[in-house]
């Protein structure tokens, strides 16, 4: 734990979107603001076959850029879990969904839209140097 307060999860919500996780730490880095966010519930049934018995298989943390805050970039750290059913006709072992973010990319769906908004009036470059990201990720 840290001295700050964790972050309450109407704002997570109304800021971000991610109304099924909780912020379990906060870090303060420079002109960054990291939120550490897990589910706030784990997976119960098997989404293939149904089966009430999926287990816990390891996780992995992934990063994704959020909104900005006062002109602070905000990096939204996520603890994925992967999950295994143990079903023995049952072949499902998947990490969870993670539903404000598309596939591999490293931003979220609202950061995404923020950018093409932001395109509307700026260039690539200065929209890149406002956000504080490379200019492969506005475009």
């Amino acid at each position: 734990t840290n001295k700050y307060t964790v972050m309450n999860s109407s704002f997570l919500y109304h800021a971000w979107g991610l109304y099924t996780h909780k912020c379990t730490r906060e870090e303060y880095k420079g002109n960054t603001i990291i939120l550490h966010i897990e589910a706030k519930d784990r997976e119960k049934e098997c989404p293939k076959c149904g089966h009430r018995h999926l287990v816990k298989n390891g996780f992995r943390i992934r990063d994704f850029i959020g909104l900005p805050i006062g002109g602070k970039k905000v990096i939204i750290r996520m603890k994925v879990q992967r999950y295994k059913c143990k079903n023995k006709d049952c072949d499902y072992d998947r990490q969870e969904k993670i539903p404000f973010a598309t596939g591999s990319c490293g931003y979220t769906h609202r950061f995404a839209k923020y950018v093409v908004d932001l395109l509307r009036g700026m260039t690539l470059k200065d929209t890149a140097n406002l956000l504080g990201v490379s200019w492969d990720t506005v475009k």
